[in-house]
């Protein structure tokens, strides 16, 4: 296959978007410590991972159809998180109405994010190490999407968690995004299949919702490597 430089210089800066995607997840990951002493730390890392998945990924792929529509989700959901956090620190009855909306739009955006990435993977025309790694920022967009989900609960039912697996500090403040960091690395557990105590397993929504982040993970995996072997077929025929 041969390819013109513009096509080849567009594959090198989508490829270096998924290096930097998987980047910046690691490091949300790593800093989710942090985060729990300075909550709003977090919210900074979810709005750069979705101008990182809009500049540095959508920008240079393939799929044209859809750009305007990952664009204008990564605008909303920045604004949205930004909004959302002053609401909850000066208008907390404000902010628990616009949790609904705030979780929506992000779980919105972040799985059109990751299908939108998974197209791209099986189109690629050469499988290097940065296709790799973006397949694996691909897996824990789905679990930030998952934290994401478990923080709205927390906002809107407390109730829902055991209060004892949760850190100390979050436990006085019922209703804000106190406990978001510890909830994001709970939804990485169940992604993994490695559980979380954090959950009371008496409370129907929360254990939906950990099913649903759980298959979610099984099947992100399942599909992607069934597309890439459908693809490889495909190419021996």
């Amino acid at each position: 296959m041969r390819l013109s430089r513009e096509q080849l210089q567009r594959i090198r800066r989508r490829h270096f978007g998924y290096r930097i995607t998987l980047l910046v997840e690691l490091l949300l990951v790593l800093l989710l410590p942090v985060a729990q002493r300075f909550p709003w730390m977090l919210a900074l890392m979810l709005c750069a991972l979705a101008i990182v998945l809009v500049v540095f990924v959508s920008r240079y792929s393939a799929l044209q159809r859809t750009k305007p529509l990952i664009y204008g989700l990564g605008a909303l959901a920045v604004a949205m998180e930004l909004i959302w956090h002053g609401t909850l620190l000066w208008a907390p009855s404000l902010g628990r109405l616009l949790t609904l909306p705030h979780v929506i739009v992000w779980s919105v955006f972040l799985l059109v994010a990751v299908i939108r990435k998974v197209k791209s993977l099986i189109r690629e025309p050469f499988v290097t190490l940065s296709v790799v790694l973006g397949a694996a920022s691909g897996y824990l967009t789905v679990g930030i999407a998952g934290g994401v989900i478990l923080t709205a609960l927390w906002v809107l039912n407390p109730d829902a968690f055991v209060a004892a697996a949760l850190p100390a500090q979050a436990l006085g403040q019922t209703g804000t995004a106190a406990a978001a960091p510890a909830l994001l690395a709970a939804a990485f557990g169940l992604l993994t299949t490695v559980g979380t105590p954090v959950l009371q397993p008496a409370d129907v929504t929360a254990q939906v919702i950990a099913l649903l982040i759980t298959i979610a993970g099984q099947l992100y995996v399942a599909i992607l490597i069934g597309l890439i072997l459908g693809r490889v077929h495909q190419r021996l025929l």
